[in-house]
């Protein structure tokens, strides 16, 4: 690039080749830096005829560096097959080896040796165990026969459980046919009304007890101005007094009759004003109530069992 004129400076073809020689140059740099792993790269004139050199000089190096590289890829590969040759003919050269000795042993067995060396072997393989050692079997096979039991627990335990949830469900759904089929059970069909009808009742008799209260008062006072004045009035008094015993008696009859009625109304306390909202409710309630009924009669059960 030192040797650029000013009118190569606005050529495309130049400055395309310097950009390549540049690219080059780069490339011929890193491969120098990782030849001499760190090591000063000497100093050498750098032109045309230098490039060409290096850049031969490098393919040539990558070439043979490829072919070292699959020489060594074939050789490993090599040496692997003939390992598992030799590692396969050691195991045939074996296994004829114990297929004769096998052979060998079961020609000097009885018949009941044989029958016996036939069942250890068969046992082995049924417990997947790497020898026919008879402790090592023994071991394995109370491994087996422990867990085959717990297996057995757990599985009649869930048999248990499976038929106590189907006597479960088979009796709610019979509670909840009864429910639905069974007409004492049925929300009455002006319960809305009643209530409605009990609330205003309520309403009026507790406005009553109010003036009810109001004319006792008046009465009481009364009589403690009658008691302030000459004897002519005991006479008026007395009746005061028969009057005010009287509509004592009367608040106290509406005071029972309001309780009373609090008392029907505080049994709808909660219930939806919809009618049938209100059935469903009565309903879960009455199954609430079956429920500890049943419970009550199963802990008197045990009870008077013990």
């Amino acid at each position: 690039m030192d040797n650029l004129t000013p009118q190569d400076l606005f050529s495309p073809s130049k400055a395309r080749e310097q950009r390549a020689q540049a690219a080059d140059w780069a490339q011929i740099d890193t491969w120098l830096s990782y030849r001499y792993s760190g090591r000063t790269v000497p100093s050498f004139e750098r032109n045309e005829e230098t490039l060409k050199v290096l850049r031969e000089l490098m393919m040539a190096n990558e070439r043979a560096d490829e072919e070292v590289t699959m020489f060594q890829r074939v050789e490993r590969e090599a040496c692997k097959e003939l390992e598992e040759d030799e590692s396969d003919t050691r195991k045939k050269t074996r296994n004829l080896e114990d297929e004769k000795l096998l052979e060998n042993i079961k020609a000097q067995l009885t018949v009941e040796g044989s029958a016996a060396l036939h069942a250890l072997a068969s046992t082995a393989v049924v417990l997947n165990t790497p020898t026919a050692n008879p402790e090592t079997m023994a071991h394995t096979l109370i491994q087996h026969t422990s867990a085959s039991q717990t297996l057995t627990n757990n599985l009649n335990h869930i048999q248990s459980l499976q038929r106590y949830l189907e006597k479960q469900q088979s009796l709610l759904r019979a509670q909840l046919n009864e429910l639905q089929s069974n007409p004492a059970f049925a929300t009455p069909p002006n319960l809305q009304r009643q209530t409605t009808e009990q609330v205003r009742q309520t309403k009026h008799l507790r406005t009553k007890i109010r003036e009810y209260e109001d004319k006792l008062s008046s009465l009481q006072s009364a009589q403690s101005r009658n008691t302030t004045t000459p004897g002519s009035k005991n006479i008026s008094s007395a009746e005061a007094i028969a009057d005010m015993l009287e509509q004592q008696t009367t608040l106290n009859t509406l005071k029972e009759k309001v309780e009373a009625l609090e008392e029907e109304v505080k049994e709808f306390t909660g219930l939806p004003a919809d009618k049938e909202a209100a059935r469903k409710e009565v309903g879960k309630l009455e199954v609430k109530l079956d429920n500890m009924r049943r419970r009550r009669d199963a802990l008197f059960g045990e009870l008077v069992g013990k």
